[in-house]
């Protein structure tokens, strides 16, 4: 009776056909918690444009005080910042991925189960990703400086074509209304141009700071993935957009206090929105 010697199994990290696959964990971007979620993400309806201001004001009424606290400390540190001369605009650009990510990374925390705090305003410092979220404050900063940059050459090509330069030199103010009255078409032309290019800029980094604060996405993949899942939603976004333009206003009448609840439920909509067209997860 003869026995059949065993092949030697391959050292670790050869191409080994018995061993089970592995992944790499520190290349790939992970989802959160094992949730269903799609880069590409997903088609709504329209009506759930509503859903989003609803859901996110269920996320609000959860912890109202602290939401209220986290959204105020974000304003005051955008509002100090724009009265720092030359670089206070600046710094409040490369922080929009900080701090919007710490904002969402609370809101998922508080999705889990685990209470707010004020310190999740700063979570996006402390995250695995910070590195990733401040080179998306930087993509921020270019895309706004690349608008300005064109408006203000257009304006000054405007401004030197029509003699306005020159009547507000020499302080003819009479040749200076009629001169203005005249550009008045192309100034407005120019308006709309700069209202036509902050719209895809708003729609790529509206997701980007969720993606790559809860998924790990890559800054340049979450931008494009937030521009093409606000494209395919638009319509629902119209309706959202609508509404929150109408809290807006109705927030600013009694002495802008309604802004206070406001301004934390554009961030927790936000993130009912994510979880919705990301995560499959419409509230139902």
């Amino acid at each position: 009776m003869t026995s059949e010697t065993q092949p030697p199994l391959p050292p670790p990290g050869s191409n080994n056909p018995y061993a089970a696959p592995t992944v790499d964990l520190l290349s790939a971007p992970q989802p959160d918690d094992g949730e269903n979620f799609s880069l590409q993400g997903r088609s709504t309806s329209i009506g759930q444009g509503i859903n989003w201001i609803a859901r996110g004001w269920n996320i609000f009424t959860q912890s109202p005080l602290i939401w209220i606290v986290n959204a105020f400390i974000v304003l005051a540190i955008y509002m100090f910042l724009s009265f720092v001369p030359l670089i206070g605009s600046l710094v409040s650009f490369l922080l929009y991925g900080l701090l919007s990510g710490g904002l969402m990374i609370g809101a998922h925390r508080q999705h889990s189960g685990r209470a707010l705090e004020v310190g999740d305003t700063f979570s996006g410092f402390q995250s695995p990703n910070s590195s990733n979220l401040f080179v998306l404050g930087l993509l921020y900063v270019a895309a706004w400086f690349g608008v300005i940059l064109v408006i203000g050459i257009l304006t000054a090509v405007l401004i030197g074509a029509t003699g306005i330069g020159s009547a507000m030199w020499s302080g003819d103010s009479s040749a200076l209304v009629g001169l203005l009255a005249g550009a008045s078409m192309g100034l407005l032309l120019i308006i709309l141009l700069a209202l036509a290019v902050s719209v895809p800029i708003f729609m790529a980094f509206w997701f980007a700071p969720s993606l790559v604060a809860i998924n790990a996405v890559a800054p340049m993949a979450a931008l494009k993935s937030s521009f093409m899942a606000c494209l395919r939603n638009f319509l629902p976004f119209f309706i959202y957009g609508i509404i929150l333009a109408v809290l807006f206003v109705i927030g600013s009448l009694p002495l802008f206090l309604g802004l206070l609840v406001v301004l934390p439920l554009l961030y927790t909509s936000s993130y009912a929105a994510y979880r919705d067209i990301y995560l499959a997860d419409d509230g139902s």
